[in-house]
This record gives structure tokens, C-alpha cells and sequence, in this order.
């Protein structure tokens, strides 16, 4: 059974939308969109504090954080 409710709080794939990123590990980024969910980026060097814009890739499910793609920086933080 399909389901046709929309949530305005969730994102749909390829949705274009602003996030901060908050860290990192050795295979990505660690992100808080503007919705308050967290995502995951395979992308790396910017610092945490750093204003993104990206692309969903997936949505998110109850292991996984919603994948996005970088496509640029918007104001980026310099490392002290």
C-alpha cells in the first residue's frame, strides 16, 4: 500500500538544500541540513562550521543518515 502524505520536514531525492557541516571521518563528512536531520557526504576537506549546498542523494532510513553530494561552499571556515 502506497502512501501519499507529504511530510514538509523531510527531503525528497535530488532536492537541492542548505547544511553546516560538524565533522568528519576518514571516508566523509558529517552534516546538519537545515531541517535539523544529520547526513553523510563522501567529500572531504572543509571544516566543521563550514555552509554548504547540497544534493540528496538518498533518504534517510533507521541505520542510515541521508546521503548527500556536495556541490559547492558557500562560506568557508578557516582552520585556526
Amino acid at each position: 500500500m502506497w502512501s501519499y502524505e507529504y511530510d514538509e520536514d523531510d527531503y525528497n531525492v535530488r532536492d537541492g538544500v542548505r547544511a553546516v557541516v560538524t565533522g568528519g571521518c576518514s571516508k566523509g563528512l558529517f552534516l546538519r541540513l537545515e531541517n535539523g536531520q544529520e547526513a553523510f557526504a563522501s567529500f572531504g576537506g572543509l571544516v566543521p562550521g563550514t555552509e554548504v549546498i547540497c544534493t540528496v542523494l538518498k533518504k534517510a532510513t533507521e541505520r542510515w543518515r541521508v546521503l548527500v553530494a556536495i556541490d559547492s561552499v558557500l562560506e568557508r571556515e578557516l582552520a585556526a
